[in-house]
């Protein structure tokens, strides 16, 4: 298994040479499953608590499907998605939103699995307000049809943890860690999930 070594500099101090010259193993990313989820309209919540001239979002799940390494099975409706998106005059992020949601899967052998995702949505502030746009029906503020951003124009990255039954043969998944890769497609997130080994 490849390894990684920190590398001591003439700055470390002595303490801690020893600790920087230790192997350690790199993690490797292996495709699981991949999620297809239906949205309702987005619902725009105002600036909430901070008033930082954001956005808050709120999105319910409709339904969906997934597939992976572990099976198949449904996105049970009722989930839901809450977003912050940074206001347009954000100096490191204009636009960026800040992703955190609740799933729950319905495995085809009955299991029921609890997702559980936080990430970003980034990307330059023309491509994010194509996509806000387009979640919103596809117009922009002038009534143009909006041209929807491709998947390599924006970046959507997720940590994923995943709970079911300690008891049956998916109780693995409690201790799994996932990251994800997604695109936004008009009324359905997409995304790849990649169990970290």
């Amino acid at each position: 298994m490849p390894s990684h070594t920190a590398s001591a500099t003439s700055s470390t101090p002595p303490a801690f040479q020893h600790a920087l010259s230790l192997p350690i193993p790199e993690p490797t990313l292996r495709h699981s499953f991949r999620l297809v989820c239906d949205l309702e309209a987005v619902r725009s919540l105002g600036e909430g608590l901070h008033g930082d001239g954001g956005q808050f979002n709120w999105i319910n799940f409709t339904g969906g499907h997934f597939e992976g390494t572990f099976g198949s099975g449904e996105v049970v409706a009722g989930g839901q998605d809450s977003q912050h998106l940074l206001p347009p005059t954000h100096p490191s992020a204009p636009l960026a939103a800040q992703l955190s949601t609740r799933y729950l899967l319905k495995h085809s052998s009955g299991t029921f699995i609890q997702v559980q995702t936080r990430g970003w949505r980034t990307g330059s502030l023309d491509v994010l307000q194509r996509l806000s746009d387009a979640a919103r029906g596809g117009k922009d503020k002038d009534g143009r049809d909006v041209v929807v951003p491709g998947p390599d124009e924006y970046k959507f990255r997720l940590c994923i943890e995943m709970e079911t039954d300690a008891k049956r043969d998916l109780a693995w998944l409690n201790q799994a860690m996932f990251v994800g890769s997604g695109i936004r497609s008009g009324r359905q997130v997409i995304y790849d999930a990649y169990l970290i080994e």
